[in-house]
């Protein structure tokens, strides 16, 4: 069983699971194509990449490739609330691919205020051609290979060539190893864990990178979301740590089965180290 917790309640219930921030459209990050849902096209101007585990093997990398007609920032990219209300009032269309390490999309999204239920799965019929695919660069072309039509029946169909830079997932290749405790982003892990026992509210806006304007009310059922973890034995074994962004391996006790977690730590604006997403489950790291 695998659970995660991206946010302090509203954004528990997100699904997405321990991704990185992606990074801003530049100089490096290019789009250009369209996307056509019911004979009428929209121009696909901007794109977004970023790195989480893989789905079928948590050892290797997949990457979540967003192309919009608008901008977006990175906090939007990854707020499903907030994503959602842009989409629904029609200021932003979207196709999005995730890819794995053999260039294959593994799971793509439509989105479209056309759409009454947003468009996604797996499909053979959504492609990636790749021209660049490394740890930290990918670009090439996606596209549908035949029009294709939504669950209500409103046909769409996208071709869009890209470049994007994203930052890969902190692990063996591209970072530092953690000792035992996480070093400093463990820390800060621990001091979060303890505003969770102590309820303590500011504590909790302090150490967790997307509290910091959550009213009182989230912060208490997020308290509430997370007290049984918060009470274990939280022990940390390590980890991997990049300048900016940071990996832990956490495990509790709960009814005589070890959890092990996932945790993303992010270096704030002020240097300190906070806690972002996190990936629970009853199976180590690594292993299915």
């Amino acid at each position: 069983m695998k659970r995660s917790i991206t946010g302090l309640f509203a954004v528990f219930l997100c699904i997405a699971i321990f991704t990185l921030p992606a990074a801003l459209a530049g100089a490096e990050n290019k789009a250009k194509g369209k996307l056509t849902v019911d004979g009428k096209a929209v121009d696909i101007t901007q794109v977004y990449a970023y790195a989480k585990p893989g789905f079928f093997d948590k050892k290797k990398q997949d990457v979540v490739v967003l192309m919009c007609d608008a901008p977006v920032t990175p906090e939007t990219v990854q707020d499903v609330f907030a994503f959602d209300k842009l989409i629904d009032s029609g200021r932003l269309h979207c196709v999005q691919q995730t890819i794995n390490t053999e260039k294959q999309v593994i799971n793509f999204e439509v989105r479209h205020k056309r759409f009454r239920i947003p468009v996604s799965g797996g499909s053979s019929y959504q492609v990636f051609e790749a021209k660049t695919f490394s740890d930290n660069t990918i670009s090439g072309r996606a596209r549908t290979t035949a029009l294709q039509k939504s669950f209500d029946d409103v046909p769409y169909s996208y071709d869009i060539t890209f470049s994007a830079t994203f930052d890969p997932m902190p692990g063996e290749k591209t970072a530092k190893k953690l000792p035992s405790g996480g070093g400093e982003p463990g820390k800060a892990y621990m001091a979060f864990i303890k505003a969770i026992r102590d309820k303590d509210f500011a504590g909790v806006r302090k150490w967790h990178s997307g509290a910091a304007k959550e009213p009182d009310s989230e912060i208490a059922k997020g308290i509430e979301f997370m007290s049984d973890t918060a009470d274990k034995n939280t022990k940390i074994s390590g980890g991997y740590a990049t300048a900016e962004l940071a990996t832990l391996y956490v495990s509790f006790v709960e009814n005589k089965e070890t959890q092990y977690g996932e945790i993303e730590m992010i270096r704030s604006k002020d240097g300190a180290w906070q806690v972002g997403k996190q990936s629970w489950s009853n199976t180590p790291p690594g292993k299915k």
